[in-house]
């Protein structure tokens, strides 16, 4: 099955947990050191789903960019992660995926027929 692109909009399920995701890793108890990029980057790929890229604001949302075969891999990775008592999490697929950071050769795609895919 070919993987697909989503875009999950996020907000934690209270201000507590908000609070606890927020909080630098050395301030945990116990304490563990925050990731570069490229750790995250590996953390992130997983066998249900891959994370490619996040922004998180000072905003009740935040977002994620994913590839997976579906919705549901997404949901496993989450609470593989242990995410999902935390984080509400509403997936948006996404059927054209441009990007300038990738810079390749994909053509843009556009749904056959009418506006919808």
């Amino acid at each position: 099955m070919c993987q697909k692109h989503f875009i999950c909009t996020l907000t934690f399920c209270s201000e507590q947990t908000r609070r606890l995701f927020l909080t630098p890793p050395e301030n945990l108890n116990p304490p563990s050191q925050r990731l570069n990029e490229k750790e995250w980057s590996k953390a992130s790929k997983g066998s249900y789903a891959t994370c490619l890229q996040t922004w998180v604001g000072n905003d009740d949302f935040f977002f994620c960019h994913w590839i997976a075969d579906d919705e549901e891999q997404i949901y496993k990775k989450i609470e593989a992660w242990e995410l999902d008592g935390i984080i509400n999490t509403l997936i948006h697929p996404m059927h054209r995926f441009m990007s300038a950071y990738r810079n390749s050769d994909e053509i843009q795609q556009f749904p056959e027929t009418g506006d919808k895919w």
